[in-house]
């Protein structure tokens, strides 16, 4: 029996309760500190259904003490088959239990994260115990004889808000009679919610939490979301600013930044990453180099979440790409400006010219992700298209934006997909990339190619040919 559309129950009395908070469901914790969950595919899925399916159960070890293994003889198991429709029980049953992917409608990396975070414990995000607070269900709109499927669950919220961007939260119109919605947001009835595509940091930091997943002993405390700081003195503060943090540039100018990329990234995901440090070289005098026997150097790693330190540090240190969420060109060209010394662009010092923080409506204890630093601006204006912005609901406890633009709230921000002209201008400045002392500038890019000026006085022909490359290189 189905209730919800996709939790699957054994009898009656499963209906209108969670069986998975009225006993014992979770899957038990190993000696070494992870949760190692037995599973077996069926034999009925296509190389590329069962890629899609094995990226799913794989995507859990990147951000959690969460392992699904294949089977050997182990008792409890998930059993995961091509039946009708995409369902799962909550929690641990015991013996084998069922995952359905249909082939038709189930096989996408969202709806496998979502069926086996229900098979971990977890329920819908719209039948949370504190649903009313942040959505109006429109009962009028819903089928006949479905509506149990929108009562609320004394779920354990594992101390996060409502996430309108869970993988586990339904979209506006789940079991409608007649094309209107069933759920609508408070008290902004226009917030987008139940298009994600894969698992939002809350619903990570529940799992971990729920589970008691520790951080690995050797990895950082985290500030604003994504920069790893070693010490508490570091969170209100710069490190970049108040220490030597730039690499060093070498006699021909250029800045030469070793990395490893550990074995853990499938072809394509190697590709998107080796994208993103190539990407560089193109505007730049940056240069990511494989790493042969340098002391100081970045290691790309698939660990908890995304993240990298501010500037260089010495010796190894970590940028994490962690394969869910965090490998897409964007992602890496932010993480890799993070270790060359960039900080996020709402923490700059002329931030509140440009932006209104909205302390009401951010998450209790992460008021210090929006101080701001006494950032080196590098002369350039505030951007809203820079790829170190935030996004306007980042932090949020309800859903509502934690930042407002300022004197025109509706400018668009947060949705860079590439570093801007004005983050590239800034890198450029930071390490020095130009030379000669040229008085450059660079209009109208084509739609092939680019139309380059140069202004100069008394230079020459060398000079010229220097300068035309540089602005080939920044653009």
């Amino acid at each position: 029996m189905l209730v919800e559309g996709d939790i699957a129950v054994t009898d009656d009395n499963q209906r209108n309760a969670d069986p998975c908070t009225s006993r014992g469901c979770m899957w038990p914790k190993s000696s070494d500190g992870k949760v190692y969950i037995p599973y077996v595919i069926h034999n009925q899925y296509s190389s590329s259904e069962l890629q899609v399916i094995q990226r799913g159960l794989d995507s859990f070890s990147s951000f959690s003490c969460i392992r699904f293994v294949p089977r050997s003889n182990q008792r409890d198991y998930i059993s995961i088959e091509s039946r009708n429709g995409c369902y799962s029980y909550i929690g641990c049953l015991g013996n084998g239990q069922t995952v359905s992917l249909a082939r038709s409608g189930c096989v996408y990396h969202n709806t496998v994260q979502h069926e086996l975070l229900h098979a971990l414990g977890f329920n819908h995000e719209q039948t949370r115990s504190d649903r009313d607070s942040y959505i109006r269900v429109g009962w009028e709109n819903i089928q006949r004889g479905m509506e149990h499927n929108f009562n609320k669950i004394a779920t354990l919220n594992q101390g996060t808000p409502y996430d309108y961007n869970s993988v586990m939260q339904y979209h506006r119109t789940a079991f409608s009679r007649n094309g209107l919605p069933t759920m609508i947001p408070i008290p902004d009835p226009n917030v987008s919610f139940g298009q994600a595509a894969q698992m939002s940091q809350n619903d990570i930091i529940r799992l971990n939490r729920l589970y008691n997943c520790c951080r690995d002993a050797d990895e950082p405390t985290l500030v604003e979301g994504d920069i790893a700081v070693s010490e508490d003195s570091e969170r209100n503060a710069d490190p970049c600013t108040s220490k030597g943090c730039m690499w060093p540039k070498s006699t021909d100018g250029k800045v030469y930044v070793p990395y490893v990329i550990l074995n853990q990234y499938s072809s394509s995901e190697r590709q998107v990453i080796q994208r993103g440090l190539d990407s560089f070289a193109s505007f730049s005098c940056i240069r990511f180099t494989p790493r042969s026997n340098q002391r100081d150097y970045i290691s790309i790693e698939s660990r908890n979440g995304c993240y990298s330190f501010v500037g260089r540090r010495g010796n190894a240190q970590t940028v994490s790409l962690a394969r869910s969420g965090c490998v897409y060109h964007k992602t890496v060209q932010h993480e890799l400006l993070h270790a060359l010394g960039f900080n996020h662009e709402q923490t700059r010092s002329d931030r509140d010219s440009y932006i209104r923080v909205a302390w009401e409506n951010i998450q209790s204890g992460m008021e210090h992700n929006f101080n701001k630093i006494a950032t080196l601006n590098q002369g350039t204006p505030y951007d809203y298209n820079s790829v170190m912005q935030y996004h306007r609901t980042a932090f949020s406890k309800n859903g509502q934006p934690t930042m407002i633009p300022v004197p025109n709230p509706n400018v668009s921000f947060g949705q860079a997909t590439q570093m801007s002209q004005h983050d590239i201008n800034r890198l450029n400045r930071l390490y020095k990339c130009y030379s000669d002392g040229i008085n450059l500038w660079a209009v109208k890019q084509g739609a092939e190619s680019y139309r380059i000026s140069a202004q100069m006085k008394n230079q020459s022909d060398e000079s010229m040919k220097r300068a035309v490359n540089v602005l080939l290189l920044q653009h």
